[in-house]
């Protein structure tokens, strides 16, 4: 049996943020988040690629979607099974992704990952946006903590 990693967040705190996730993440339909180049010139086995690719990425977003599901809305918790890590990671880099193209799109990556957004001069829009980034790197940064021994 794997093990599981338990966080807690204040689920009044984080609820304006999560809603602003749901509404990203239902906004992506089938449309790859990364920017990919089939390997090869032949049609079927890009077709065949770009399929894997929107498959993995499905996988990835309805891992941290079940995440943050209406039991963590009421209790504030949220659990992983270890063998879903990877999944929760890459979906919570796409997200990111998608708010660093987006939202957050008029900030250098460095000053995001420094958090040297300054909330007080954004917009409430960005204010969302930057809620979300800065709260899927945390859940990033405590997954990895706890796995490293």
């Amino acid at each position: 049996m794997s093990r599981q990693l338990e966080f807690r967040f204040d689920p009044e705190s984080v609820r304006p943020l999560v809603l602003h996730f749901r509404s990203l993440v239902n906004a992506i339909n089938d449309d790859l988040i990364a920017e990919n180049e089939p390997p090869t010139s032949d049609e079927l086995m890009s077709e065949v690629w770009i399929d894997d690719l929107l498959e993995s990425q499905r996988k990835d977003i309805a891992a941290i979607n079940e995440l943050f599901d209406e039991k963590f809305m009421d209790t504030g918790r949220a659990t992983i099974d270890e063998q879903d890590v990877d999944l929760v990671l890459r979906g919570c880099t796409a997200v990111r992704l998608i708010l660093r193209g987006s939202t957050l799109s008029r900030f250098e990556d460095d000053s995001l990952e420094r958090g040297e957004v300054e909330v007080g001069k954004i917009t409430a829009e960005e204010e969302n946006g930057y809620g979300v980034y800065i709260l899927l790197a945390s859940l990033q940064e405590l997954i990895i903590s706890q796995l490293d021994p």
